[in-house]
């Protein structure tokens, strides 16, 4: 439900700016991905959702909303096969092709889930309804009490701060509030749920759990390690952190060396560790993952 949910926000958002534009606009303007910090989510304020995607999300709530029969097919699991190879490949050809978006959005969503929608895209959605702020939290919120598994808002209680630190060139890292309270001009990778949003003007959220139901690791690995390569390329400094800065921020460093610097797995830890001492290595899956980074 999440990866529906946030996908109608995220294509209601992305078309936006393109409403009444000629066919093909969408690619004529981005023939590539546009992953540094001006990214494809673009108009007068990035990512706010439009009436369209307000009376939509009130109606969930209100429990009013009417699925239609191919989003209930791809919620319940049924093979369905979207108009494109990704979610971002749905959306181009739906913004391009002058189709609705915001379904589109859904039923992708709904197919490639919450870690096939490219985290540049999601980290912006907001806007008001219901009388109340919305961001991605509280729609991955909303999304687990539709499903029936509804979660209380999230605490992450108090931590000692640590960091932020720079590890490797341009790459700082930290935990949840040595990144929370660091220099505004940082562009931030964010691993974990954050509780209230950080006031960075370049954020990228890309939550992973820390132990071994991300099934989707691969992918997030790859939209994480793509976008800090064009925020590096703009000069950007980079701080990746999670809840404790340990296992999902020391995936992320060791990943950006073995894509960067052709370090094997074990060298890769080796220079972290070296540089991070709270390097956390009891996740076997993420170590998998690295194994499988080329």
């Amino acid at each position: 439900m999440a990866g529906a949910l946030v996908g109608a926000a995220v294509g209601d958002a992305l078309a936006a700016p393109f409403a009444g534009a000629p066919p093909g606009e969408f690619s004529r303007r981005f023939p590539v991905p546009a992953r540094g910090s001006r990214t494809e989510m673009c108009g007068a304020d990035p990512g706010r959702f439009t009436s369209a995607f307000t009376r939509t999300l009130e109606a969930l709530i209100d429990e009013e909303f009417t699925f239609p029969d191919q989003l209930c097919g791809a919620l319940a699991g049924e093979p369905v096969e979207p108009v494109g190879s990704d979610f971002a490949d749905v959306l181009r050809r739906a913004i391009d092709g002058q189709r609705d978006a915001m379904t589109a959005g859904a039923l992708a969503g709904a197919v490639f889930g919450m870690a096939g929608i490219p985290m540049r895209w999601s980290s912006v959605v907001h806007g008001e309804a219901a009388g109340r702020s919305w961001r991605l939290d509280d729609l991955q919120e909303l999304a687990a009490t539709l499903d029936g598994h509804p979660t209380p808002p999230y605490d992450p209680g108090h931590i000692p701060r640590l960091g932020p630190t720079e590890v490797l060139p341009g790459i700082w890292a930290g935990n949840l509030d040595g990144a929370r309270y660091s220099d505004s001009s940082f562009a931030v990778i964010s691993l974990c749920r954050l509780g209230e949003p950080f006031g960075h003007q370049v954020q990228r959220m890309a939550y992973l759990a820390d132990n071994d139901h991300n099934t989707e690791l691969d992918v997030v690995l790859e939209d994480v390690l793509a976008d800090m390569a064009a925020l590096r390329a703009e000069g950007r400094r980079i701080l990746v952190h999670c809840h404790g800065g340990a296992s999902r921020t020391g995936l992320v460093l060791r990943a950006w060396l073995r894509r960067t610097e052709g370090l094997s797995t074990d060298e890769a830890t080796e220079v972290v560790a070296g540089r991070w001492p709270y390097l956390g290595l009891w996740n076997a899956s993420f170590t998998a993952a690295l194994e499988r980074l080329a």
